[in-house]
């Protein structure tokens, strides 16, 4: 792909825009990037920006002789901004399907609703100690476009956002995977069928020598790759497979090609992976693929630390065990969650609305949550969902939540924050909800 004096406008000035943009400049594109953000707010990110790319603040529209724009995943490609564009030709693509036109070495492309990010860390994991050089990112961490200029590697491992999918055409994982499905980002997209659609893109433009990995037990994702010539491979927590990972009598199993047998004990995880078994099976089964020993395969399951503000133990005070999932931002989650513990969980839950529907949860927090501490604006949507069928409490800060938790709990018992809604309404995100939350708990006496 020739970028010699191609007019490019990239829109979004975060770290994948700027990765974008620097990205074009070097190879002698001449690039635009817009925000709708001022320049006081952007400026220390617009630092990072090489000397011939252009920056434009307060605006997204895209320079009006643009031979192409390139859209930042907090964009949306229906945007209105971008109306002109689509009616004059130009080609809107995403940061991903740029960098895939440019990619050399085969994908590995993780997409789901939940776990994610764990799932590519822990493969990314797993190659490294079996000696297969690989580089990690995509919606975790570095931007996929950033990978392409570091050092040559066998394969590169991406989590990949319905965000980054919605304007991709030609983006090609030699594995993909699907995690799960469930709503998400309904304030974004129309309807969960276009969601949905947008993660079965990770497998559209597969062959027969490509391949495609699916949750057999998710309702949205085992009858998933009907036209795929992939070959599929499936995991499951709940049934043995014939062909696939699967837990078993406290084990996790693997019947693929060569490989037949126990991988490992599920006491054996370490902390970080032990709430996090479902998505250790697909690491488990991109491994296998990929010819890695099963030591390697062991030695990571039992010493992965696991990722911040995913189902991650805090402490324990006074015989109760506090667990930050601030990552917890949509229903299917924090059911899947809930359904980690067999014993008494205080939930905190709330946030910014995502336009999601919280009925799901009133029937499993009858049977998991032993009581209810609501944060943030979602509050009266809770409230007309519980209809006051479950008992609960309400607070105007995490603090106050973590104390009225605090209160509640008993030897045994769990307290949980996983919040089924996004954070913007009290904390910048998921992170700092999670880093207060912990910081509030670690200051906790007795």
């Amino acid at each position: 792909m020739d970028l010699k004096n191609k007019i490019i406008s990239v829109i979004g000035l975060g770290e994948t825009g700027i990765a974008t943009a620097n990205f074009l400049s070097l190879r002698g594109a001449k690039v635009s990037v817009m925000d709708n953000k001022s320049h006081e707010q952007l400026s220390e990110l617009a630092s990072q920006l090489l000397p011939d790319v252009k920056a434009v603040y307060k605006n997204c529209e895209p320079h009006p002789d643009s031979e192409m724009v390139v859209i930042s995943p907090g964009v949306d490609i229906e945007s209105n901004f971008l109306k002109s564009s689509r009616q004059k030709g130009v080609e809107i693509i995403s940061e991903i399907e740029l960098a895939s036109r440019f990619n050399n070495v085969p994908l590995i492309g993780i997409t789901g609703t939940n776990g994610k990010s764990t799932c590519t860390s822990l493969i990314g994991e797993i190659l490294k100690d079996g000696g297969i050089s690989a580089g990690v990112g995509g919606n975790l961490g570095t931007p996929f476009i950033s990978l392409l200029d570091q050092e040559r590697v066998e394969y590169r491992v991406l989590e990949i956002s319905s965000f980054q999918m919605e304007a991709t055409h030609s983006f090609h994982p030699k594995i993909a995977i699907v995690l799960n499905i469930t709503a998400d980002h309904l304030d974004r997209h129309e309807s969960f069928e276009q969601y949905a659609g947008l993660k079965e893109k990770i497998y559209a433009n597969q062959t027969k020598e490509d391949f495609l990995i699916l949750n057999q037990d998710d309702p949205s994702t085992h009858t998933l790759g009907k036209n795929c010539p992939a070959k599929q491979i499936r995991f499951s927590l709940e049934n043995p497979l014939k062909y696939g990972v699967y837990v078993q009598n406290g084990n996790i199993f693997a019947n693929i090609d060569e490989f037949q047998g126990k991988i490992f004990a599920l006491s054996s995880l370490s902390s970080g992976l032990r709430w996090q078994v479902e998505n250790v099976l697909p690491a488990v089964a991109t491994a296998l693929m990929l010819g890695v020993p099963l030591k390697s395969i062991q030695n990571v399951l039992g010493n992965f630390t696991g990722l911040e503000h995913r189902l991650e133990w805090v402490c324990n005070r006074d015989g109760v065990d506090f667990i930050n999932d601030s990552k917890g931002t949509n229903v299917g989650s924090v059911c899947k969650s809930l359904n980690t513990f067999n014993r008494p969980i205080i939930l905190i839950a709330g946030g910014k609305d995502k336009n999601a529907d919280f009925s799901g949860l009133k029937n499993i927090m009858k049977k998991k949550v032993k009581h209810l501490v609501l944060i943030g604006e979602t509050r009266p949507k809770f409230r007309s969902v519980l209809n006051g069928s479950f008992g609960y409490e309400e607070s105007d800060s995490l603090e106050g939540a973590v104390n009225l938790a605090k209160e509640k709990a008993e030897k045994g018992d769990v307290v949980l924050l996983s919040p089924a809604c996004a954070s913007f309404d009290m904390f910048e995100d998921y992170i700092d909800r999670g880093n207060q939350f912990k910081t509030i708990v670690n200051n906790l006496k007795g």
